[in-house]
């Protein structure tokens, strides 16, 4: 799940040196390597869009925000969709026939990640972010690649991208939600 908190519960921009689509679609390879060298590999499709939003307080003060809206469609060893709009995090798990709903306290922030990247060479990049180094390589043509960090339980984490697509022109919205028949149970957390 901490590869989700990567990706799903953040807010994505671009910056000078690595520049990220309103929009992609992507196949991906995820890798989780625990302490004790035991590896477990996941592989699926994800979509993303950059929604943006205007808030409005109390004051009638305006605020433009931008909101990310991710899903993960988990493929193998499970069929799991994975759902975020930055606010709720929602788990669709189809072997197990149950829906879990979280509220997102405080997720990694990839924008800020962005922002305090340091080039290694032509394709890579480094980032502290809260105490968390994540490696960042991008293709030949800019677009993300991989992603590989340690997360708070030492988890190497290391997400691979494969047929990246940027900025899709007829990008469908509605392949952002994640969707459960009524019999699952529900979990909300």
């Amino acid at each position: 799940m901490k590869f989700i908190y990567l990706l799903s519960l953040v807010a994505i921009s671009a910056n000078a040196t690595i520049s990220l689509p309103n929009n992609f679609e992507t196949d991906f390879n995820q890798t989780i390597t625990n302490a004790k060298g035991k590896v477990i590999e996941y592989h699926g499709h994800v979509k993303y869009k950059n929604e943006k939003q205007i808030l409005i307080d109390e004051h009638n003060n305006e605020q433009r925000i931008e909101s990310p809206l991710f899903k993960w469609d988990y493929t193998s060893p499970t069929q799991k969709e994975v759902c975020t709009d930055g606010v709720q995090l929602i788990v669709v798990d189809h072997d197990l026939e149950q829906v879990s709903r979280y509220l997102i306290s405080e997720g990694i922030n990839l924008s800020k990640i962005l922002q305090v990247a340091q080039k290694l060479s032509n394709k890579d990049y480094k980032a502290t972010y809260k105490e968390v180094e994540y490696l960042i390589t991008l293709d030949e043509v800019g677009h993300l690649k991989k992603i590989f960090y340690v997360d708070d339980l030492d988890n190497r984490v290391k997400i691979l991208f494969d047929n990246m697509q940027y900025d899709l022109k007829s990008f469908d919205e509605k392949g952002l939600e994640c969707t459960a028949p009524s019999d699952y149970d529900t979990i909300e957390g």
